[in-house]
Protein backbone atom coordinates (compact mmCIF):
# COMPACT_ATOMS: atom_id res chain seq x y z
CA UNK A 1 0.00 0.00 0.00
CA UNK A 2 1.41 3.40 -0.92
CA UNK A 3 1.55 5.85 1.67
CA UNK A 4 -1.14 8.34 -0.52
CA UNK A 5 -3.32 5.70 -0.05
CA UNK A 6 -2.53 4.96 3.91
CA UNK A 7 -2.34 8.55 4.13
CA UNK A 8 -6.25 8.60 2.53
CA UNK A 9 -7.23 6.22 4.96
CA UNK A 10 -6.25 7.52 7.88
CA UNK A 11 -8.01 10.89 6.67
CA UNK A 12 -11.32 8.94 6.53
CA UNK A 13 -11.39 7.25 9.46
CA UNK A 14 -10.67 10.84 11.46
CA UNK A 15 -13.60 11.98 9.25
CA UNK A 16 -15.64 9.32 9.98
CA UNK A 17 -15.13 9.44 13.86
CA UNK A 18 -15.23 13.30 14.14
CA UNK A 19 -18.89 12.68 12.68
CA UNK A 20 -19.75 9.75 15.25
CA UNK A 21 -19.12 12.36 18.17
CA UNK A 22 -19.98 15.53 17.04
CA UNK A 23 -21.91 17.80 19.32
CA UNK A 24 -23.66 19.47 16.89
CA UNK A 25 -26.65 17.59 14.57
CA UNK A 26 -28.68 18.57 11.67
CA UNK A 27 -32.38 18.10 11.33
CA UNK A 28 -33.43 19.41 7.94
CA UNK A 29 -32.94 23.07 7.96
CA UNK A 30 -31.72 23.58 11.42
CA UNK A 31 -28.71 22.60 13.63
CA UNK A 32 -28.95 20.91 16.98
CA UNK A 33 -26.07 22.01 19.84
CA UNK A 34 -26.08 19.74 22.24
CA UNK A 35 -24.53 22.13 24.69
CA UNK A 36 -27.21 24.66 23.85
CA UNK A 37 -29.53 21.86 25.27
CA UNK A 38 -27.36 21.62 27.94
CA UNK A 39 -27.26 24.95 28.60
CA UNK A 40 -31.21 25.28 28.12
CA UNK A 41 -31.72 22.61 30.87
CA UNK A 42 -29.53 23.92 33.30
CA UNK A 43 -30.71 27.53 32.95
CA UNK A 44 -34.28 26.16 34.06
CA UNK A 45 -32.99 23.89 37.14
CA UNK A 46 -30.74 26.51 37.94
CA UNK A 47 -34.03 28.67 38.60
CA UNK A 48 -36.45 26.56 39.76
CA UNK A 49 -35.51 25.81 43.42
CA UNK A 50 -39.05 24.81 44.50
CA UNK A 51 -42.40 23.83 42.88
CA UNK A 52 -45.97 23.21 43.99
CA UNK A 53 -48.47 21.65 41.51
CA UNK A 54 -51.27 19.85 41.12
CA UNK A 55 -52.45 17.73 38.00
CA UNK A 56 -53.10 14.01 36.97
CA UNK A 57 -51.22 10.38 37.86
CA UNK A 58 -51.64 7.51 35.86
CA UNK A 59 -49.52 4.84 37.51
CA UNK A 60 -49.83 1.08 35.26
CA UNK A 61 -48.25 -2.40 36.25
CA UNK A 62 -48.38 -5.74 35.72
CA UNK A 63 -50.20 -6.02 39.03
CA UNK A 64 -52.20 -3.01 38.88
CA UNK A 65 -53.83 0.30 37.15
CA UNK A 66 -54.58 3.29 39.02
CA UNK A 67 -54.86 6.90 38.22
CA UNK A 68 -55.90 10.00 40.56
CA UNK A 69 -55.35 13.50 41.23
CA UNK A 70 -51.89 14.81 42.76
CA UNK A 71 -51.02 17.57 45.26
CA UNK A 72 -46.93 18.39 44.56
CA UNK A 73 -44.38 19.88 46.82
CA UNK A 74 -40.94 19.91 45.77
CA UNK A 75 -37.59 21.81 47.23
CA UNK A 76 -34.27 20.77 45.77
CA UNK A 77 -32.17 19.49 46.07
CA UNK A 78 -33.74 17.14 48.60
CA UNK A 79 -37.43 16.84 49.18
CA UNK A 80 -40.87 15.46 47.26
CA UNK A 81 -44.01 15.09 49.19
CA UNK A 82 -46.92 13.89 47.15
CA UNK A 83 -50.56 13.25 47.82
CA UNK A 84 -52.68 11.33 45.69
CA UNK A 85 -56.67 11.62 45.83
CA UNK A 86 -59.24 9.10 44.45
CA UNK A 87 -62.90 9.94 43.74
CA UNK A 88 -64.55 12.88 45.46
CA UNK A 89 -61.27 14.06 47.40
CA UNK A 90 -60.59 10.98 49.37
CA UNK A 91 -56.72 10.42 49.91
CA UNK A 92 -55.58 7.23 48.51
CA UNK A 93 -51.35 7.39 49.12
CA UNK A 94 -48.97 10.36 50.48
CA UNK A 95 -45.39 10.01 50.81
CA UNK A 96 -42.63 12.44 51.65
CA UNK A 97 -39.35 11.42 50.12
CA UNK A 98 -35.72 13.09 51.70
CA UNK A 99 -32.53 11.41 49.57
CA UNK A 100 -31.53 9.91 53.04
CA UNK A 101 -35.40 8.18 54.20
CA UNK A 102 -38.91 8.43 53.46
CA UNK A 103 -42.62 7.91 54.70
CA UNK A 104 -45.49 6.59 52.58
CA UNK A 105 -48.78 6.15 53.96
CA UNK A 106 -51.51 3.36 52.22
CA UNK A 107 -55.05 4.77 52.77
CA UNK A 108 -56.41 1.08 51.48
CA UNK A 109 -54.40 -0.46 54.06
CA UNK A 110 -53.80 2.43 56.65
CA UNK A 111 -50.06 1.57 56.63
CA UNK A 112 -47.51 3.77 57.40
CA UNK A 113 -44.42 3.04 55.75
CA UNK A 114 -40.85 4.18 56.74
CA UNK A 115 -37.37 2.99 55.36
CA UNK A 116 -34.44 4.27 54.31
CA UNK A 117 -34.40 6.03 50.73
CA UNK A 118 -33.03 3.21 48.39
CA UNK A 119 -34.66 1.59 45.12
CA UNK A 120 -35.76 -1.34 46.92
CA UNK A 121 -37.29 0.47 49.45
CA UNK A 122 -39.61 2.27 47.49
CA UNK A 123 -39.86 -0.87 45.10
CA UNK A 124 -41.67 -2.18 48.24
CA UNK A 125 -43.60 0.66 49.88
CA UNK A 126 -44.42 2.40 46.28
CA UNK A 127 -44.33 -0.47 43.53
CA UNK A 128 -42.11 1.45 41.26
CA UNK A 129 -38.55 0.58 40.79
CA UNK A 130 -36.99 4.25 40.52
CA UNK A 131 -34.33 5.74 42.34
CA UNK A 132 -34.11 9.65 44.53
CA UNK A 133 -33.24 11.52 41.46
CA UNK A 134 -35.16 9.53 39.16
CA UNK A 135 -38.39 10.75 41.14
CA UNK A 136 -36.95 14.04 41.69
CA UNK A 137 -36.08 14.43 37.46
CA UNK A 138 -39.45 13.21 36.60
CA UNK A 139 -41.14 16.40 38.10
CA UNK A 140 -38.67 18.47 37.26
CA UNK A 141 -38.13 17.94 33.33
CA UNK A 142 -35.22 16.10 33.43
CA UNK A 143 -31.29 17.45 32.87
CA UNK A 144 -28.27 15.92 31.78
CA UNK A 145 -25.94 13.69 34.50
CA UNK A 146 -22.60 14.92 34.96
CA UNK A 147 -20.95 12.39 33.32
CA UNK A 148 -22.55 13.29 29.81
CA UNK A 149 -21.31 16.95 29.77
CA UNK A 150 -18.43 15.57 27.40
CA UNK A 151 -18.28 14.79 23.47
CA UNK A 152 -21.09 12.26 22.60
CA UNK A 153 -19.97 8.54 21.56
CA UNK A 154 -22.75 8.93 19.06
CA UNK A 155 -25.25 11.29 17.48
CA UNK A 156 -27.90 11.65 14.94
CA UNK A 157 -31.17 12.74 13.93
CA UNK A 158 -34.03 10.61 15.22
CA UNK A 159 -37.09 11.42 13.05
CA UNK A 160 -37.44 14.99 13.56
CA UNK A 161 -35.53 15.38 17.10
CA UNK A 162 -31.80 15.16 17.29
CA UNK A 163 -30.20 12.18 19.33
CA UNK A 164 -26.74 12.27 21.84
CA UNK A 165 -25.59 8.85 23.23
CA UNK A 166 -23.15 8.80 25.30
CA UNK A 167 -21.61 5.06 26.84
CA UNK A 168 -20.57 4.40 30.29
CA UNK A 169 -19.19 1.18 30.80
CA UNK A 170 -22.10 -1.84 30.42
CA UNK A 171 -25.01 1.17 29.83
CA UNK A 172 -25.69 3.75 27.72
CA UNK A 173 -27.47 6.91 27.96
CA UNK A 174 -29.68 8.36 24.94
CA UNK A 175 -30.71 12.43 25.17
CA UNK A 176 -33.33 12.93 22.19
CA UNK A 177 -33.35 16.94 21.45
CA UNK A 178 -36.00 18.98 20.23
CA UNK A 179 -34.40 21.42 17.31
CA UNK A 180 -37.18 24.06 17.95
CA UNK A 181 -37.13 24.38 21.29
CA UNK A 182 -33.95 22.91 22.53
CA UNK A 183 -35.75 20.58 24.90
CA UNK A 184 -34.55 17.39 26.18
CA UNK A 185 -37.49 15.29 25.14
CA UNK A 186 -36.68 11.57 26.01
CA UNK A 187 -33.76 10.50 28.04
CA UNK A 188 -33.44 6.58 27.50
CA UNK A 189 -31.11 4.00 29.78
CA UNK A 190 -30.02 1.47 27.37
CA UNK A 191 -28.25 -1.91 28.35
CA UNK A 192 -25.07 -3.31 26.97
CA UNK A 193 -26.94 -5.16 24.03
CA UNK A 194 -28.56 -1.77 23.38
CA UNK A 195 -32.25 -2.63 25.07
CA UNK A 196 -34.04 0.40 26.50
CA UNK A 197 -34.15 -0.37 30.52
CA UNK A 198 -35.66 3.00 31.45
CA UNK A 199 -37.01 6.40 29.82
CA UNK A 200 -38.38 9.43 30.82
CA UNK A 201 -40.16 11.28 28.22
CA UNK A 202 -41.14 15.61 28.75
CA UNK A 203 -44.10 17.05 26.17
CA UNK A 204 -46.49 20.19 26.19
CA UNK A 205 -44.06 22.84 27.08
CA UNK A 206 -45.76 25.58 29.13
CA UNK A 207 -44.05 28.67 30.33
CA UNK A 208 -45.46 29.88 33.93
CA UNK A 209 -43.41 32.42 36.34
CA UNK A 210 -41.06 33.07 33.54
CA UNK A 211 -40.01 29.31 33.36
CA UNK A 212 -40.75 27.04 30.47
CA UNK A 213 -41.61 23.67 32.00
CA UNK A 214 -43.67 20.37 30.47
CA UNK A 215 -46.81 19.59 31.41
CA UNK A 216 -46.75 16.28 31.06
CA UNK A 217 -44.45 13.67 31.91
CA UNK A 218 -43.72 9.77 31.92
CA UNK A 219 -41.28 7.40 33.51
CA UNK A 220 -41.43 3.77 31.37
CA UNK A 221 -39.46 0.72 32.55
CA UNK A 222 -40.19 -1.78 29.70
CA UNK A 223 -38.55 -4.80 31.47
CA UNK A 224 -40.81 -4.36 34.52
CA UNK A 225 -43.88 -2.92 32.38
CA UNK A 226 -44.19 -0.10 34.68
CA UNK A 227 -45.20 3.53 32.73
CA UNK A 228 -46.06 6.28 35.73
CA UNK A 229 -47.61 9.46 33.35
CA UNK A 230 -47.65 12.96 35.20
CA UNK A 231 -50.04 15.62 33.69
CA UNK A 232 -50.15 19.10 34.93
CA UNK A 233 -52.73 21.32 35.68
CA UNK A 234 -51.52 23.86 38.03
CA UNK A 235 -47.67 25.02 38.36
CA UNK A 236 -45.84 27.17 40.55
CA UNK A 237 -42.61 27.41 40.23
CA UNK A 238 -40.69 28.25 43.38
CA UNK A 239 -43.67 29.20 45.45
CA UNK A 240 -43.26 31.60 48.71
CA UNK A 241 -45.31 29.52 50.72
CA UNK A 242 -44.59 25.58 50.09
CA UNK A 243 -45.03 23.03 52.98
CA UNK A 244 -44.82 19.63 53.34
CA UNK A 245 -47.94 18.99 55.77
CA UNK A 246 -47.46 15.12 55.90
CA UNK A 247 -50.52 14.01 57.91
CA UNK A 248 -51.20 9.96 58.26
CA UNK A 249 -53.58 8.72 60.86
CA UNK A 250 -52.45 8.46 64.39
CA UNK A 251 -53.96 4.69 63.91
CA UNK A 252 -52.04 4.01 60.83
CA UNK A 253 -49.76 0.41 61.58
CA UNK A 254 -46.29 1.41 60.97
CA UNK A 255 -43.76 -0.69 59.58
CA UNK A 256 -40.46 -0.12 59.01
CA UNK A 257 -38.82 -1.72 56.03
CA UNK A 258 -35.32 -2.68 55.87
Amino acid sequence: MSQRALFAIVLLAAGAAGCASTRTVAVGTASVSFEDAVERSDRIQQQLESLSADGTIRIETPSFSQSGEFQLALRKPDTVQITVEGPFGIRVAQALITRESFQAYSALENKLYVAKTNPENLRKALRLDLEFDDILALFTGGRVLEADRRRPDAAGADGGDAFFLFKDGERSRRYVVDPATLMIRMIQVLDGQGTMTFEQAFSDLTTVGGLTMPKTARATLPQRRQIITLRYDGLRPNPSDLRFPFSPPGNARRVELQ
